[in-house]
């Protein structure tokens, strides 16, 4: 199975918000993408925070190196 990208994560999200506004789906359906829309930009988020916090190490790894 692949792993989903974190723009996989985001083409994801706006295809759920897509779906949502449509008018015709019923309540039942708009709750479960709702909570499928939330739980995939969590998973997004935390992606993002993941690389903030490896760029964090490079960046502090290469002043040291200069030091």
């Amino acid at each position: 199975m692949k792993t989903e990208t974190f723009e996989d994560k985001i083409a994801g999200a706006k295809g759920i918000i897509e779906k949502l506004m449509r008018q015709d789906i019923p309540l039942e359906e708009s709750v479960k993408l709702y909570e499928d829309g939330l739980k995939t930009i969590k998973e997004a988020q935390k992606m993002l925070e993941e690389a903030k916090a490896k760029i964090t190490i490079i960046e502090q790894d290469s002043i040291k190196a200069r030091e």
